[in-house]
């Protein structure tokens, strides 16, 4: 089999600029007719960097997909299919975040995306290195609760209705009852920024309105809403996702307004799952 020809760039994050020892955190795979960028979408630098700011990666990995895979501006970009490219993006990537100049590598195949994950997994990260992380509130809740094997307890239930005084009923995500069934109802809810934007604004809309209606009812329990944090959309975004951060920052104001608790960073997921493993392990107690 013929050998075909790529061009290939690594990113590379730099904790020290002083010290220089960088990180390599992600592939980009040029052919003659098409662009791959493969990231280490949950990267953590480890111990030797304490002070990691999470929100800035984001925001900068944000930025750069948007720069690979958003849509062309001829005015500013060369074509994406040409070495120039890669210099523009090498351009687009100063201080922490570095892009090496284009290599040259010859691979059995044509298949661009073969290519892009043989250089991830050589270069970057190998398939057999622990499970990452989630970054976001909502899908870390949910590991954290598996991972704790919570999500078993028989006593915080999962997607069952509550029936308001008015005779209505709302369906909630998780719930349980402090003081083994005596005490208060703890409604817990999630709102994910989803790949599909009729997916988020449904469950946002849920979310909302099942709030309003244990608030408009005096029910006596604690609302808790674990809700992902997202960035601006670019001026390149498309129109449906302008107006749904738009929607979706709005209830999250509403929803800091009217709930007891707003979870909407990985750190206090942390705590939030320790409460509910406490609440639960009483709750295991007194009804032995």
């Amino acid at each position: 089999m013929n050998e075909h020809p790529f061009l290939y760039q690594i990113i590379r994050y730099v904790p020290d600029l002083r010290r220089m020892e960088p990180k390599n955190i992600g592939v980009i795979v040029q052919s003659q007719a098409d662009l791959r960028l493969r990231l280490w979408t949950h990267f953590r630098p480890g111990d030797d960097k304490p002070d990691f700011d999470y929100e800035n990666f984001r925001k900068w990995r944000e930025f750069f997909q948007e720069e690979v895979n958003g849509p062309q501006i001829a005015l500013f970009q060369p074509p994406r299919h040409t070495p120039a490219f890669l210099e523009y993006l090498r351009s687009r990537c100063k201080g922490n975040y570095i892009v090496t100049h284009p290599l040259h590598v010859e691979m059995r195949t044509e298949n661009i995306d073969e290519v892009t994950q043989h250089l991830y997994e050589t270069i970057v990260r190998s398939p057999d290195e622990e499970q990452e992380s989630a970054e976001q509130p909502v899908r870390r809740f949910r590991e954290r609760l598996e991972a704790r094997k919570l999500h078993k307890n028989p006593f915080l239930r999962r997607d069952e209705y509550v029936t308001l005084p008015n005779g209505e009923s709302e369906l909630f995500h998780w719930q349980y009852r402090k003081n083994h069934g005596s005490d208060e109802l703890v409604l817990i809810e999630p709102v994910q920024w989803l790949g599909r934007i009729r997916f988020t604004q449904l469950e946002l809309e849920h979310v909302l309105s099942a709030v309003q209606k244990i608030r408009d009812a005096n029910f006596r329990a604690h609302l808790i809403v674990v809700m992902d944090q997202v960035v601006p959309p670019s001026e390149r975004a498309k129109d449906a996702t302008k107006r749904l951060y738009e929607n979706y920052v709005e209830g999250m104001k509403t929803l800091k307004k009217e709930s007891d608790e707003l979870i909407s960073k990985v750190e206090q997921t942390e705590n939030l799952v320790n409460r509910i493993e406490g609440d639960l392990k009483d709750l295991l107690q007194h009804s032995a």
